[in-house]
């Protein structure tokens, strides 16, 4: 059976990020998963000393690893994730990731599990959707999981939530259904040819644009020779490129 496990990264069990987090285990439960929350206020997160070993971490650790898919869920204060969650981020580093003999930190253990990341704040809609206030919430869970070799699943955000008593029923829904979805992601869907088929498509874009400046710089500078040609191609062709893969690596975050 799959196992779904929700990570609560603040101490209100009642607001709307519990509620959130509840939504989206409901789906998964309803649709056949095995579902389990974990508050983390109810755990030890203290980095642990060189002769010490945290028990707390160790039952998050087996938990998780537990699991086929991880649902963290944090509110966003200050324009960045929690600081509860940001500590149990730290906390686990050297359970999420093995180290190697330069420092540089290296899949292991989690590779290949899924995760989803859920966040809320007081910011309106359209200004999240401009300014990305939720973004680095997003980037510091991410950054983690990632690291780890985990494949992200989904997120969901909530805006506008200052004085909010009760989730809209539209949010509800999505995350109901994104919870529905887990168990059919899990034992169907290659994330592998996701990525190569997003790669290809960010190859496309690049070099068609590409063309498209040289042509236009082909009317005020002449670059019809090969190697005028090849140098235009990779200047132009890598800048684009870039460009692409900063926004689908950082700014591509759930803001509305």
């Amino acid at each position: 059976m799959t196992k779904v496990l929700g990570i609560l990264g603040t101490p209100n069990r009642s607001g709307l990020t519990a509620a959130m987090l509840q939504e989206v285990l409901t789906g998964a439960e309803l649709d056949g998963c095995e579902v389990e929350t974990l508050y983390l206020s109810d755990y030890r997160l203290e980095l642990e000393k060189a002769d010490e070993t945290n028990e707390d971490l160790d039952k998050l650790h087996q938990k998780m690893l537990a699991s086929d898919c991880i649902v963290l869920a944090a509110p966003t204060y200050w324009g960045n994730v929690s600081g509860v969650m940001k500590q149990f981020l730290d906390s686990m580093r050297s359970r999420l990731v093995r180290f190697a003999k330069d420092g540089e930190m290296l899949p292991d253990l989690y590779h290949k599990k899924k995760y989803i990341l859920m966040t809320n704040c007081y910011t309106k809609k359209f200004e999240n959707r401009l300014t990305g206030v939720t973004d680095t919430t997003f980037i510091t869970m991410d950054r983690a999981f990632s690291t780890a070799g985990m494949e992200r699943m989904a997120e969901i955000v909530c805006t506008d939530t200052f004085d909010m008593q009760e989730l809209p029923t539209k949010k509800i829904a999505e995350c109901r259904k994104v919870g529905s979805l887990i168990k059919t992601k899990i034992e169907k869907r290659d994330f592998t040819v996701k990525r190569y088929i997003q790669l290809f498509f960010m190859l496309a874009f690049s070099t068609l644009v590409t063309m498209g400046i040289q042509t236009l710089i082909g009317n005020w500078i002449d670059i019809t020779s090969f190697f005028a040609r090849y140098v235009s191609f990779v200047l132009i062709f890598f800048s684009l490129l870039s460009i692409v893969l900063h926004y689908f690596s950082v700014k591509k975050h759930k803001r509305s």
